[in-house]
């Protein structure tokens, strides 16, 4: 039997240096298409294989000129959700964080640090050639172990702009932490695992600016 290889997921944050927000506009990809579905009944959602290698990318634009930016930190947060809820059962979450901990790096609990220094040079190819655009690839990968669940996700980062006349300027961004939930409602007890063998739900967090369902466990369940 030949082992497949890990598929590969990219999370990609983009900001633009001359922005008034804090929010990042963010993507999840991966080859096969599949990590952000639009339609179906986990619309708006994050999905992520068992084993799979998770790469981050960020991308700063402007259509003034600039000399580049450097990431300062990197922080991905995931907070586990309601796997398992309901009259007579324990409640129970998802674990702490859906990466394991590897030679490459550690995972201790929710937040898990990327530092800065490991982020390299990435190339782009703008739309727009007016638009002037440099990118950072973190020079690693995160794990996704075994554990299946949901969990919602925030990613905070703080960069240096360097701009066109010399001067530097540091700027924080995120998914916005404030947001809710995608799908908004808790899971029931039938997992992830049990329709889709191998795959672990990850809910993101929704933009600035849009709301979610926002549909709470009823409170005889809790």
């Amino acid at each position: 039997m030949i082992e497949k290889k890990p598929t590969t997921m990219l999370i990609e944050a983009n900001f633009d240096i001359d922005q008034v927000g804090q929010s990042l506009e963010w993507r999840f990809s991966r080859k096969d298409g599949h990590g952000n579905p639009l339609k179906g009944r986990y619309a708006g959602g994050i999905y992520f294989t068992v084993g799979e290698l998770t790469r981050v990318r960020v991308r700063a634009g402007s259509y003034s000129q600039f000399n580049g930016f450097k990431v300062l930190d990197c922080t991905l947060i995931t907070m586990p959700q309601v796997t398992q809820i309901g009259a007579g059962v324990r409640t129970e979450f998802a674990p702490v964080s859906p990466f394991v901990t590897t030679t490459k790096i550690a995972i201790p609990g929710a937040s898990v640090s990327l530092p800065g220094s490991q982020f390299v040079p990435s190339a782009v190819h703008p739309d727009d050639p007016e638009y002037n655009e440099f990118a950072l690839e973190w020079n690693s990968e995160l794990t996704v172990g075994k554990a299946t669940g949901r969990w919602e996700i925030a990613f905070v980062l703080t960069v240096e702009i360097q701009r066109a006349d010399g001067t530097t300027e540091q700027r924080a961004f995120s998914f916005d932490p404030e947001g809710e939930v995608g799908s908004g409602v808790s899971p029931p007890k039938i997992q992830a695992r049990d329709a889709f063998p191998g795959m672990t739900a990850m809910s993101t967090l929704m933009p600035e600016g849009e709301v979610g369902s926002g549909v709470s466990p009823p409170k005889k369940n809790q």
